[in-house]
């Protein structure tokens, strides 16, 4: 008898021992989704802190953009003894006059000197000139 006392004491102590591991088990589910939750929320939390600060980050990047003043649209003409000279379509026909003349040179600079008494215009390109740098006007 001593023996089936001694099997129901350990058959209860071992049903107590699994009710207590049961409920710590069942505890630490429940913590393990608190701290699931919590840890969704930080990560929706941070994620909307980063949009909002590339939000603004794009609106001051668009603020200095924007605050530069734009070139504006200029033209030169050279008017003489009833003639009528465009300075940019001067300046375009010497660049091409001299790439088609030199075709490997790449143009960097272009100082045009436009002489209206004698209806002709000199350049001089990357520091060098020539007297065969000349366009007719």
């Amino acid at each position: 008898m001593a023996t089936k006392k001694t099997s129901a004491k350990a058959e209860k102590a071992a049903e107590t021992v699994v009710k207590a591991a049961k409920e710590k088990a069942a505890e630490a589910v429940v913590a393990a989704e608190e701290i699931k939750a919590a840890a969704e929320k930080t990560a929706k939390e941070v994620k909307k802190a980063a949009v909002k600060k590339a939000d603004e980050v794009k609106t001051a990047t668009r603020k200095r953009t924007t605050k530069k003043a734009a070139e504006p649209k200029c033209t030169v003409t050279i008017e003489f003894a009833g003639k009528s000279i465009a300075a940019k379509e001067t300046l375009d026909r010497a660049i091409k006059a001299f790439k088609d003349a030199h075709k490997d040179v790449e143009v960097k600079t272009v100082d045009l000197y436009i002489k209206p008494e004698t209806g002709e215009a000199f350049y001089v390109v990357n520091g060098e000139g020539s007297a065969d740098f000349r366009i007719e006007l």
